[in-house]
């Protein structure tokens, strides 16, 4: 009959420092199928490393071991754990469950590496083997050491191993325990199980069927007490090594990072703080600038569309050159498609009064209309009620002080109060109210913006002293227009000012389309800054995540030991703790996303913009959290996954 076991001139040295130990010495043994076998010897004589061998936790210097016929020595570590998983079942000394977890998902554990899925009712059927049905939603701190290690003995029973290989069972178990463990034990090898002890008691050694003493290194002796019949068949194929994650090992993975994060709440939550802050300065400025443009794209009508400003070129924060009312006369004349030509005066930050109460307003120059050619509205009211008037073109021409003010101005003013017909001064110059209307779209911005609209003729001579237009604004006939009046009108100015085919143009002509670009740009640019600032938030929080799991690995180095002895690959272990992190980091994102979109509206109360949390938002922020997650949790899980499953066995 083929042996289960067959190790030949096995030799193992272990190296620390500038000493040596020679834990093994060209030991040779062999073990059948059905054996219970006892490892014996004093400690330091080697058994413990001979087990660790045998079940696949170590490797041997030198020496043959074949493992159900198949030799082992060049096998990959994939397919050592496999081996581990599917044909191995261990039972340690301190039994190594996992805390706080029930007797059944501590069964359940081996049972995730296979990738074949798990089964709660074999679980529930090996508790039961041991004794133990009673206490399978119990806990691992509810229970007795005896009822600990029957629980370690269900779990490396549940797979169906070919061998069960104990490290000490009863060494930290009092006499009743120790009977306890010992008669399951003998039970599982009357029904064929193949079971090694590893024991320095005798009295254990005693209720084995063979016992081999270890000293130095060396087996001293074999004494066999008992022949029995061939248990699991000895031959059998090597499982492969396995190349996915299977469902119930990515739902383990996911249980594991919401528990030690549920477990260290406080560290957690600062864990998250720097990501938290980081994704929320980065989700409101997205929010903002998205619902500023959802909103200014939804003001604008098809009258925009048309329009083409035609502002100076600036240079080192003046006007290079403004214009004259003889090139507006130039583009109504030579423009073609020109449909209407608004030329325009205007100043920021005016004092306007009336009576005791006074505010800074934009004000606004334009020719008027004349009722006789205009039945609808001037285009710079398009779309806007005016209660009252509007001032004409011939009051325009008689330099009138007349003014047209919105509903912003009005409430600063006059209150609740009737503005039409009242009387405002404007750089102590009286005018008398005609019209107040709505407030346009771009003035609503930043809570609205007080604005009056007076006569081009007045505001030129009599308010601002300038006889230059600061711009001009031109209407084409249709949307599709308005690049070839662009265009048309680039083509006029140069000629109008003597510009040669090389100069450049000390004017710009922008469409729609162009005034949305820019914006963009602009805050493209602020966006930038505030990038930057919420980045170094994110990486001052990626090296909290670091930081924290670095710990977390420390902490945990005996259940990663647990898991790879149990057949955890090491990409087993490096996804859990990347799983670990991400899930801190998209905590972070979700919060910061709910930060985020908090200060948007925060600032809707400032801006009147209605924050706009979109889809994409969503997903950068995801996406964002996610990479911070993977990119500064990766060393940390990779320093997991290359621990050493006995060297993390036995971490104080």
């Amino acid at each position: 009959m083929q042996p289960l076991i067959e190790i030949k001139e096995v030799s193992k040295t272990y190296t620390t420092g500038d000493f040596r130990v020679e834990a093994l010495k060209a030991v040779s043994l062999t073990i059948n199928a059905g054996e219970l076998v006892a490892l014996v010897g004093p400690s330091g004589s080697g058994k413990s490393t001979l087990l660790h061998i045998m079940g696949f936790l170590d490797r041997p210097d030198s020496g043959e071991y074949y493992f159900a016929g198949h030799p082992t020595a060049k096998l990959p570590e994939s397919r050592l754990s496999a081996i581990r998983s599917r044909m191995v079942g261990f039972i340690f000394q301190s039994f190594h469950l996992l805390k706080r977890t029930t007797a059944r998902d501590n069964v359940l554990l081996p049972m995730v590496y296979t990738g074949l899925g798990s089964d709660a009712a074999k679980a529930l059927d090996c508790l039961r083997l041991v004794g133990l049905g009673d206490r399978v939603k119990h806990k691992s701190n509810e229970l007795s050491g005896g009822q600990c290690q029957r629980v370690a003995i269900a779990r490396a029973l549940v797979n169906d191993p070919l061998v069960i290989m104990a490290d000490e069972p009863t060494g930290n178990l009092d006499a009743a325990s120790r009977q306890e463990v010992m008669q399951v034990i003998r039970d599982l090898s009357e029904k064929g199980q193949t079971i090694i002890i590893v024991t320095h008691d005798d009295e254990v050694a005693a209720m084995t069927d063979r016992t081999v003493r270890l000293k130095d290194g060396r087996i001293v002796s074999d004494e066999i007490r008992r022949t029995r019949a061939p248990g699991k068949a000895a031959a059998a194929a090597l499982p492969p090594a396995r190349l996915s994650f299977s469902p119930s090992e990515f739902a383990e993975q996911l249980k594991v990072a919401f528990k030690a994060i549920w477990s260290h709440k406080m560290r957690s939550a600062l864990t998250v703080l720097g990501i938290f802050i980081g994704v929320g300065a980065i989700i409101s400025l997205m929010t903002i600038s998205e619902g500023f443009m959802k909103s200014l794209l939804s003001g604008a009508s098809e009258e925009d569309a048309k329009k083409v400003w035609v502002t100076p070129r600036w240079q080192h924060g003046k006007p290079r050159r403004k214009f004259t009312m003889g090139e507006v006369e130039a583009i109504r004349n030579r423009v073609p498609l020109a449909e209407k030509v608004t030329p325009s005066l205007t100043r920021n930050g005016l004092e306007v009064s009336a009576g005791d109460k006074r505010t800074e307003a934009n004000v606004q120059s334009r020719e008027g209309y004349d009722p006789a050619e205009q039945a609808a509205k001037p285009d710079y009211f398009e779309n806007r009620k005016v209660a009252g008037r509007f001032f004409t073109r011939a009051e325009n021409l008689g330099r009138a002080r007349t003014a047209v003010i919105n509903q912003a101005l009005a409430k600063k003013l006059f209150g609740s109060e009737n503005a039409v017909n009242a009387e405002i001064r404007i750089k102590d110059i009286t005018f008398t109210v005609v019209g107040v209307a709505d407030n346009h779209k771009a003035e609503d911005i930043f809570g609205g913006q007080p604005s009056a609209y007076i006569p081009l003729s007045t505001a030129g001579k009599r308010v601002f002293g300038a006889s230059k237009l600061d711009y001009v604004e031109v209407a084409a006939p249709t949307p599709d227009d308005a690049q070839e009046v662009r265009r048309q009108i680039i083509g006029v100015l140069r000629d109008a000012r003597g510009l040669r085919e090389d100069a450049e143009e000390d004017f710009e002509v922008k469409t729609f389309e162009t005034q949305i670009e820019m914006f963009k740009s602009t805050m493209g640019k602020l966006s930038m800054v505030v990038y930057g600032i919420a980045g170094i938030s994110l990486l001052v929080g990626g090296i909290g995540i670091m930081n924290i799991m670095l710990v977390s690995v420390t902490e945990r180095t005996r259940e990663i030991g647990l898991r790879k002895a149990l057949g955890a690959r090491n990409s087993d272990i490096l996804s859990q703790f990347l799983i670990e992190a991400v899930v801190l980091c998209l905590i972070g994102g979700v919060l910061g996303v709910g930060l985020g979109f908090g200060l948007g509206w925060a600032a809707y109360f400032f801006t009147k913009v209605k924050p706009a949390l979109g889809a994409g938002t969503i997903a950068f922020a995801f996406g964002f959290s996610t990479l911070i997650g993977v990119g500064f949790g990766f060393w940390p899980a990779m320093r997991a996954a290359m621990l050493d499953p006995i060297e993390a066995l036995r971490y104080e």
